[in-house]
């Protein structure tokens, strides 16, 4: 099966990835926010294509890797980031940036399409696509043979395109108001594309994070990490 594709897409194998492209806990209150309403309003895009939501100059920078296929992803967006962004975010003290670890070429076609809008569209594309994880990995197995030999080939583009289809991705990028022509440019952008194995590849190589979601607090990894109260004692820590 795709999703368990071992010789190319598994961790940490950024490198690979590139060569083969290549052919509701109490509020915590931690430092001094800039004046504003509502930080959850305002979003980022790094020159790295991490995306970013609340106070840019925050003192205090939260960083989440993740993956589309991986299931304790989908429940800490689903269950733990709601208040992180309520209690942390939201007051400026501090920023949660998103980042790509990738594990497998379906999770690379999903994180494609997340992207789809830019910075403004990407935190709902990404709620959405995390909250579907199940009913899209669902459909695994309906990735034909044809869509694979295009992968063998190194046709990254092609596979994802068929795959977009096979995925039954569509009907989640027309609830964002995403196109079929719209999602398939996102998903033949291989500036994109680059940028998101880069990111792969720092998370392996730079900070030595070989499974998902793993988080950094200030730029520097809290293996510890893992829930609401944990994340929030890192966060006051720093």
């Amino acid at each position: 099966m795709i999703l368990n594709r071992a010789v190319k897409w598994a961790l940490p194998s950024a490198v690979t990835i590139a060569a083969l492209l290549s052919v509701t806990a109490p509020a915590t209150t931690l430092g001094a926010a800039t004046p504003r309403s509502n930080w959850l309003l305002t979003f980022t895009e790094t020159a790295s294509g991490s995306f970013i939501v609340g106070n840019p100059a925050a003192r205090n920078k939260l960083v989440e890797y993740a993956s589309y296929t991986c299931g304790h992803c989908a429940d800490f967006e689903i269950d733990v980031a709601p208040a992180l962004k309520t209690q942390n975010v939201a007051n400026g003290t501090v920023s949660f940036e998103i980042r790509n670890l990738v594990r497998d070429p379906i999770d690379l076609t999903i994180a494609m399409l997340a992207r789809c809008g830019g910075k403004g569209r990407f935190f709902g594309n990404h709620k959405l696509l995390m909250a579907q994880q199940r009913s899209i990995l669902a459909n695994a197995s309906k990735i034909t043979p044809q869509t694979e030999a295009k992968l063998a080939a190194g046709n990254i583009s092609g596979f994802m395109s068929d795959a977009y289809v096979q995925l039954n991705l569509k009907p989640l990028a027309a609830q964002r108001g995403i196109s079929d022509a719209s999602a398939q440019i996102c998903l033949a952008d291989t500036a994109a594309m680059q940028k998101i194995l880069k990111m792969t590849e720092e998370a392996s190589t730079k900070y030595a994070i070989n499974s998902t979601p793993a988080f950094l607090v200030n730029n520097i990894s809290v293996p510890t990490a893992h829930d609401l109260p944990s994340i929030q004692a890192a966060l006051a820590a720093k």
